[in-house]
Formats: structure tokens, sequence, C-alpha cells
């Protein structure tokens, strides 16, 4: 059987998804990892989220932005008491259209990846913005009015969902660090479409020279514009890309050591192996096994 047909298939939701969560137990208790975007805002103070290298506690009132590197899983730390939270997803492409030269509303994202800073505390003053914002994005994709045609409110639920990044970016350059420069702004979008061919083609052979081809530039402003922006250079994200989706595969999947190494564009099995063990210290068997 082909390597596509055996491909590992997380059920993803749609665009835009938004949920309000009350419950005493988190749904997924296995590390794993999204191809779109995650925030999770926290209304009760039992919210806890491991990493792989550490535990974060979400505080009442508290937003954790996750990306598609952010391998993790939530818990509630008192089952006895429940666990209020509202959950986002959405794809880049969903909201990069209202985005400005000026103002990158995936900013945050950028900035807590490079910072290592994915908890924000919402400032007391800004309480009751957030919670307007999220139940009204709840309310018109949960609970259409049917008098309103959909392609308002879904038009709707997106400028809600700019006002509440907004919202965001603001209140994570106020308390972590001064808003970006608008060619930052500029350079940001440009990274975020690097990191969408990357999601797209990273099971195929990928090389420097393509991407900056691809997207009109010279190998040296690729470098520098990726790295400014993301810490890192194209080749460092594209290593990390992978073996963050071969360890969603190990430990949320049945597929064979060497599958993995095929579905994510290591042309052998040795290759892959040794990748993966410069990259976690241990062989890809023995990681599936420590994590299981």
């Amino acid at each position: 059987m082909s390597v596509n047909r055996l491909r590992y298939n997380e059920i993803f939701p749609e665009e835009f998804s938004i949920r309000h969560k009350i419950s005493n137990m988190t749904e997924k208790r296995t590390f794993h990892c999204h191809r779109q975007l995650e925030i999770v805002i926290a209304l009760s103070d039992n919210l806890k989220c491991r990493f792989e290298d550490h535990l974060a506690h979400i505080p009442r009132y508290g937003i954790i932005l996750l990306d598609q590197m952010n391998l993790h899983y939530m818990f509630n730390s008192d089952p006895s008491s429940p666990c209020d939270r509202y959950v986002l997803y959405f794809s880049s492409n969903y909201i990069s259209r209202l985005s400005t030269p000026e103002v990158n509303l995936l900013e945050c994202f950028l900035l807590s990846q490079k910072r290592k800073k994915y908890i924000l505390p919402i400032p007391d003053g800004y309480h009751a913005a957030f919670l307007s914002l999220l139940e009204q994005m709840n309310e018109f994709q949960n609970s259409p009015d049917p008098a309103i045609p959909a392609a308002f409110g879904n038009l709707h639920t997106k400028f809600l969902l700019g006002q509440f990044l907004l919202l965001t970016n603001q209140c994570y350059c106020g308390q972590y660090g001064a808003a970006p420069t608008a060619i930052r702004s500029l350079h940001s979008d440009l990274v975020y479409q690097i990191y969408d061919f990357v999601e797209k083609y990273y099971h195929e052979e990928l090389n420097t020279e393509d991407i900056a081809r691809h997207f009109g530039l010279s190998k040296t402003q690729l470098y520098y514009i990726f790295k400014e922006v993301s810490g890192m250079t194209v080749s460092e994200y594209i290593t990390e890309y992978r073996i963050t989706r071969a360890k969603n595969l190990l430990i949320n999947s049945t597929h064979s050591i060497e599958l993995i190494s095929q579905e994510t564009g290591y042309g052998s099995l040795s290759s892959f192996s040794r990748v993966f063990k410069a990259r976690t210290g241990c062989s890809p068997l023995q990681y599936r096994k420590k994590m299981s």
C-alpha cells in the first residue's frame, strides 16, 4: 500500500472553530500537535499544559498560544472541580487577509515561539473585552441566527477573531516587549507563507534554493528574513517541523518507523533515525516506547 494511503489523519476542525468547554476531564491525554493554530483561554484556575520539556499552569483569565510546532496536552489539575475554558482553532490563511502591512495579527504566535513565552495572563482591565468577543464568536458560530445569512455571520465571526487577535497582540507586546516595526510585520507575513509552504510539502524533497525561488528571494534574503522573525534558519525549521510531525505519528499512530520516515520527507530510514536521535537523544523506537 502506498505511503499516501497510510498517511496518519488527525480529525481537524473546520477552518475556524470555537468551543466553550466545561468538564472535569480534558479530551486528549497524549502528546499531540495540530496543523492549525490553537488558543485556549482559561476561565478557571485548574488548567495545566504539559509540554515535552516543562509543565505550564494557565491562570484564570490566562491565554495559551499554540502553533504547529507545540507538542502538548492539557489536563485538569483538580478533576473534582470543572475546568472552564474556551478553545479556538483556526488556520493562518483564515485570518491573514485582515492583517495590514503595519500589524500582523499572528505576530503573537511568532513572538511566543521565539521567546518561549506561551502563556499570556490577561490584564485585569481587559477581562470583559476578551469575554465579550469570545461569547460573540461562540454565538455566531454555534448558535447562528437563522435570520442572518450564513455569509454575513461568517464574516462577522472573522472580524471578531481579528479584534480578539489585535487585543491579544496588544497585551502580549505590552507584557513581553515593544510592538514590532512595520518592516518586521511584513516579514512576519512572509514567514507565515513559508510555514504554510513547508506544511504542504514537508513530506517531499525541500531545499532553501527552491523555497527562495518560489518566493522571489535570494538565498541571502531568505536567510536573514526568516532568521530575524523565527530565530532559526529555513533548513532548521524544516528539520524541526519534520521531527515534530514524526513525534506526533510515533505517539498517535501504529505506523512503522520506516513508513514514518517516508511520510516525513526522509529518503532513507538511516538518515531519519540519525537526525531524530541527534534532535531527541533517542531512537524513534525508543521515543515511541517512552511516550506510550
